[in-house]
């Protein structure tokens, strides 16, 4: 359990290669001198912030009462991330004013910030993918040491008090590129626990965890809030908002719309303040298929080198297959089996009747098989343009003789995505890390699309985007399921789940229970927690 600051004056003994590491460990001094001698932990003051001519921010006002949840909710875009990248000083605002327990200050960077009380977790976890878990989590904090060298078992300790605290079921030792992206999400919280800020910014937390590891993370967060730490809560799961939120400000095209005391807060109402209309949140069209002919893919006793038992399905021309499992349960895994990109210990993957031989990416690309990651920041590339990275690892279909790219026709047809998916962003000119996360997922929706899939597999879809990009999502999941193209649909929102698919598989390292379109949420969490139940009896 993490202790009240008193019980963390061991950690902060031994956590000492630099001033930097003390701080992160412990309150710092001039938070320290000043809690309790306001009621704004941070503020705001006419904030604004454009991009290349695009405004991001505009005028924004927003305070931060200590001791509270905070919650910032809008549409991607609307510019909570660009705020929150401000208070950590990796963007500096063009006006305005930062606040930080009273000092007006310009925040340097994120060294600066956690010197002065306040971390984050980041939709981009931060963590370096071939370091071990355990020297991830001392990152920020640096690493205790006994003589000259790193007292490893010291760190062991702390990541044996930690990780268990953020829900992270996992080795110390293991590499961070072998965990799923939940499991990192978990890794990077135990980080942000470590370090003891008096101020922590959330930024889509809970976006890429199921059910349980998110309850867990809710309730730390409550009880962080209990011991007098200021959270800033960015989702845009509106029933976390309503659960966790002292105070709610909404966002829209970087104006601050309202901020709102939780009293007379409903899921509604929250909706309208967004600018939606409450109902198509929860009613898109689903049109229902038959199944017929030959199924477009066939999956037989399919198992990885890690030791998964064989999973069979099949998957039917026009259809929405459904994945909901608790985290761990292989969802991912079996993903990037079906796209080539984990290697296949035994069985068959057959796409219109035609096998798909050993052979990797190439080969399930060859017969039409094509997966959207979970991972935005994985798989795309911040400072390429929206077109370099639509066109991303098939420049030969641009190419003239293979030689030389035609960036004319590269443009061309990532301005057709651009329009279809409604993206925010020019082909030519826009570089991706300066879009949203909402535009971002559709740009890895338009390269999945431009390889013509007859067998698209998306993973965590709509994780971290705006429930206008929500609703847009699943009408082209659809849109797409009637044109023929077999969808494979595997989502941690249960909720999307249900309305989305024509069927839904309960997945626990292959699939264990099938339930009906229209399942709802209760039954499905009913369900995936029996089966989970009897695997361990």
């Amino acid at each position: 359990m993490v202790s009240n600051h008193d019980d963390h004056l061991h950690l902060r003994e031994r956590l000492t290669t630099s001033p930097a590491a003390a701080h992160a460990v412990a309150a710092p001094p001039r938070a320290q001198a000043r809690a309790g001698a306001a009621s704004i932990a941070l503020e705001a003051r006419n904030v604004s912030k454009a991009f290349g001519g695009q405004l991001a921010l505009a005028g924004a006002d927003v305070a931060v009462a200590r001791g509270t949840i905070h919650a910032l909710i809008g549409e991607n875009g609307a510019g909570k991330s660009t705020l929150i990248k401000i208070f950590a000083g990796v963007h500096q605002p063009d006006s305005g004013e930062i606040v930080v327990d009273g000092d007006v200050c310009q925040i340097t960077g994120p060294r600066d910030a956690r010197d002065r009380g306040v971390g984050f977790l980041h939709q981009d976890l931060h963590l370096i993918p071939h370091l071990t878990v355990r020297e991830n989590l001392l990152l920020t904090v640096g690493y205790p040491r006994r003589g000259s060298r790193i007292d490893w078992a010291r760190v062991d300790e702390i990541a044996a008090e930690y990780l268990p605290l953020a829900g992270a079921a996992v080795s110390p030792r293991a590499i961070v590129a072998s965990l799923s992206g939940a499991e990192r999400q978990l890794v990077a919280f135990a980080r942000v626990l470590l370090q003891q800020s008096q101020i922590i910014f959330f930024d889509e937390p809970t976006a890429s965890l199921g059910d349980t590891e998110s309850r867990h993370m809710l309730d730390v967060l409550k009880a962080q809030r209990e011991r007098g730490t200021t959270i800033v809560y960015v989702s845009h799961r509106l029933d976390e908002v309503l659960e966790l939120a002292d105070t709610v400000t909404v966002l829209r095209d970087g104006r601050v719309v309202d901020t709102v005391g939780r009293e007379g807060l409903t899921r509604d109402r929250l909706i309208t303040m967004l600018g939606g209309i409450p109902g198509e949140a929860h009613a898109p069209d689903l049109a229902s298929r038959a199944d017929s002919g030959t199924p477009r893919l066939q999956v037989r006793n399919l198992a990885a080198e890690d030791g998964d038992r064989g999973t069979s399905l099949d998957l039917w021309p026009g259809e929405v297959l459904g994945i909901a499992g608790l985290v761990g349960s292989g969802r991912t895994r079996f993903a990037s089996m079906l796209a080539g990109l984990r290697p296949i210990a035994h069985g068959d993957v057959v796409v219109d009747g035609e096998p798909v031989h050993a052979g990797g990416v190439g080969a399930a690309l060859k017969r039409g098989i094509v997966l959207s990651p979970e991972s935005r920041a994985a798989a795309l590339v911040a400072d390429f343009g929206v077109a370099a990275n639509v066109s991303l690892g098939q420049l030969d279909a641009y190419s003239r003789r293979g030689l030389v790219v035609d960036r004319q026709r590269e443009r061309d047809a990532a301005q057709a995505h651009v329009e279809r998916l409604r993206i925010k962003g020019s082909a030519e000119r826009d570089e991706v890390r300066l879009l949203s996360g909402g535009n971002q997922q559709k740009i890895l929706l338009a390269r999945a699309l431009e390889r013509r899939p007859k067998v698209l597999v998306l993973d965590e879809p709509t994780a971290g985007v705006d429930i206008a990009t929500k609703q847009f999502i699943y009408r082209l999941v659809r849109e797409l399921a009637a044109s023929g193209i077999g969808i494979v649909f595997i989502s941690s929102e249960l909720d999307e789940v249900s309305l989305v698919a024509d069927r839904i598989v309960i997945w626990r390292h292959g699939p264990v229970a099938e339930l009906p379109a229209g399942t709802s949420r209760a039954a499905i969490v009913a369900r995936l927690f029996l089966e989970s139940t009897e695997s361990q009896s």
